[in-house]
């Protein structure tokens, strides 16, 4: 079955930033987007540690990525994003807020847009296949991620996956819609 003119598109649009990106970018960028494109629909392992331009570290959390075409699900100890591509959902258990803003695809930094982090010119594969990616934000920070696993999904999520639900969250949840 052929999907629709729009989901072809986004398709096409995915692939190309994908084809760009490895041109553009350095070796390990090429092995680590060549390997996503080829796979379809996949899961990501990470660990991150975020530090200022001082060298101070402000962040550090684990967690999976699901990707599929343009559409992602980060889920760490800290936060869950969900993007359909063109809303972005950023919930924190922690401080019991959600907030709704529009997908930004070109942006740097990786809490907004974690393709920008497969789009880095430093990304080396490691002898036991994990990927290392030091990527400096426009703001100076300095995000360092560990891929230490690359899976690939059988079949397609539904779209819905990239949607966050809303009936799911605690009642007390603030919600705040930037859109």
């Amino acid at each position: 079955m052929f999907a629709p003119v729009k989901g072809m598109r986004r398709i096409i649009l995915s692939l190309s930033l994908l084809l760009i990106s490895c041109t553009l970018f350095g070796q390990g960028s090429n092995q680590l987007l060549d390997k996503i494109s080829q796979m379809g629909s996949v899961t990501l392992k990470y660990s991150l540690s975020a530090n200022t331009i001082d060298g101070d570290l402000f962040m550090e959390q684990q967690g999976i990525i699901d990707i599929q075409q343009m559409s992602y699900r980060l889920t760490s100890d800290l936060i869950t994003i969900i993007s359909d591509g063109k809303i972005r959902w950023l919930y924190s258990p922690k401080s019991e807020e959600l907030v709704i803003c529009r997908a930004n695809a070109f942006s740097d930094d990786p809490l907004e847009n974690p393709f920008s982090l497969l789009a880095s010119s430093s990304i080396e594969q490691q002898k036991d296949d994990t990927f290392k990616i030091v990527h400096k934000a426009a703001n100076g920070s300095v995000y360092t991620v560990l891929v230490t696993s690359i899976t690939r999904r059988e079949t397609p999520w539904e779209a819905s996956y990239f949607i966050m639900d809303l009936d799911s969250l605690p009642e007390d949840v603030i919600i705040t819609d930037l859109r």
